[in-house]
Protein backbone atom coordinates (compact mmCIF):
# COMPACT_ATOMS: atom_id res chain seq x y z
CA UNK A 1 0.00 0.00 0.00
CA UNK A 2 1.01 3.21 -1.25
CA UNK A 3 1.97 6.11 1.44
CA UNK A 4 -0.08 9.17 0.08
CA UNK A 5 2.00 13.05 0.54
CA UNK A 6 0.28 16.29 1.37
CA UNK A 7 0.17 17.10 -2.70
CA UNK A 8 -1.09 14.04 -3.72
CA UNK A 9 -3.99 13.75 -0.78
CA UNK A 10 -4.64 17.70 -2.10
CA UNK A 11 -4.58 16.39 -5.33
CA UNK A 12 -6.97 13.88 -4.66
CA UNK A 13 -9.57 15.86 -2.31
CA UNK A 14 -9.78 18.26 -5.74
CA UNK A 15 -12.17 16.12 -6.85
CA UNK A 16 -14.51 17.45 -3.70
CA UNK A 17 -13.85 21.70 -4.69
CA UNK A 18 -17.09 21.59 -4.65
CA UNK A 19 -18.15 21.43 -1.20
CA UNK A 20 -15.94 24.96 -1.02
CA UNK A 21 -18.36 27.24 -2.96
CA UNK A 22 -20.88 25.71 -1.30
CA UNK A 23 -19.64 26.36 2.23
CA UNK A 24 -18.41 29.75 0.78
CA UNK A 25 -22.40 30.14 0.16
CA UNK A 26 -23.90 29.08 2.78
CA UNK A 27 -21.27 31.38 5.19
CA UNK A 28 -22.33 34.77 3.33
CA UNK A 29 -25.91 34.16 3.55
CA UNK A 30 -25.92 33.68 7.20
CA UNK A 31 -23.50 36.38 7.37
CA UNK A 32 -26.40 38.18 5.36
CA UNK A 33 -28.57 37.53 7.88
CA UNK A 34 -26.27 38.68 10.57
CA UNK A 35 -26.30 42.03 8.86
CA UNK A 36 -30.05 42.29 8.57
CA UNK A 37 -30.32 41.58 12.65
CA UNK A 38 -27.54 44.37 13.36
CA UNK A 39 -29.08 46.92 11.00
CA UNK A 40 -32.00 46.58 12.81
CA UNK A 41 -30.53 48.25 15.48
CA UNK A 42 -28.59 50.66 13.73
CA UNK A 43 -25.62 49.22 13.13
CA UNK A 44 -23.46 48.42 9.84
CA UNK A 45 -21.61 45.49 9.47
CA UNK A 46 -20.42 43.50 7.15
CA UNK A 47 -20.90 39.88 8.38
CA UNK A 48 -21.00 38.65 4.73
CA UNK A 49 -17.91 39.15 4.24
CA UNK A 50 -16.81 37.54 7.62
CA UNK A 51 -18.70 34.63 6.75
CA UNK A 52 -17.31 33.32 3.49
CA UNK A 53 -13.97 32.35 4.34
CA UNK A 54 -15.50 30.66 7.69
CA UNK A 55 -17.84 28.45 4.82
CA UNK A 56 -15.52 28.03 2.94
CA UNK A 57 -13.13 26.56 5.32
CA UNK A 58 -15.94 24.23 6.29
CA UNK A 59 -16.19 23.37 2.50
CA UNK A 60 -12.44 22.75 2.58
CA UNK A 61 -12.19 20.35 5.38
CA UNK A 62 -15.28 18.15 3.89
CA UNK A 63 -13.43 17.98 0.84
CA UNK A 64 -10.06 17.05 2.69
CA UNK A 65 -8.34 20.20 2.11
CA UNK A 66 -6.90 19.92 5.62
CA UNK A 67 -4.49 22.77 5.08
CA UNK A 68 -6.84 24.98 3.23
CA UNK A 69 -9.58 24.63 6.15
CA UNK A 70 -7.52 25.25 8.53
CA UNK A 71 -6.36 28.86 7.24
CA UNK A 72 -9.39 29.66 5.89
CA UNK A 73 -11.58 29.05 9.18
CA UNK A 74 -9.05 30.81 11.17
CA UNK A 75 -9.08 33.73 8.92
CA UNK A 76 -12.90 33.63 9.25
CA UNK A 77 -12.50 33.04 13.31
CA UNK A 78 -10.51 36.57 13.12
CA UNK A 79 -12.81 38.50 11.02
CA UNK A 80 -15.59 37.20 13.61
CA UNK A 81 -13.22 38.85 16.14
CA UNK A 82 -12.95 41.94 14.13
CA UNK A 83 -16.59 42.09 13.59
CA UNK A 84 -17.48 41.83 17.15
CA UNK A 85 -15.56 44.67 17.76
CA UNK A 86 -16.20 47.08 15.30
CA UNK A 87 -19.72 46.69 16.39
CA UNK A 88 -18.84 47.20 20.01
CA UNK A 89 -17.20 49.90 19.05
CA UNK A 90 -20.67 51.25 16.78
CA UNK A 91 -22.56 50.91 20.24
CA UNK A 92 -19.78 52.77 22.54
CA UNK A 93 -18.55 55.08 20.59
CA UNK A 94 -15.35 54.70 21.54
CA UNK A 95 -12.37 53.39 19.03
CA UNK A 96 -10.72 50.09 20.14
CA UNK A 97 -7.53 49.96 19.29
CA UNK A 98 -6.50 46.88 16.72
CA UNK A 99 -4.36 44.24 17.70
CA UNK A 100 -1.83 42.38 16.56
CA UNK A 101 -3.72 38.97 16.69
CA UNK A 102 -6.11 40.40 14.13
CA UNK A 103 -4.18 39.88 11.08
CA UNK A 104 -5.20 37.39 8.95
CA UNK A 105 -3.47 34.54 8.88
CA UNK A 106 -0.85 33.36 6.53
CA UNK A 107 0.05 30.03 6.51
CA UNK A 108 2.14 28.53 3.87
CA UNK A 109 0.78 24.98 3.31
CA UNK A 110 3.04 21.95 1.10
Amino acid sequence: MRELNGKKIAQAGGGFSFFNNIGANIGSSIGGFVDKGTALFGLQTNATEVGSPLGTGIGKLLGLDIGGAIKDIGNGIVGIVQFGLGALQQVTNKKIPEQNFLKPLSLKVN
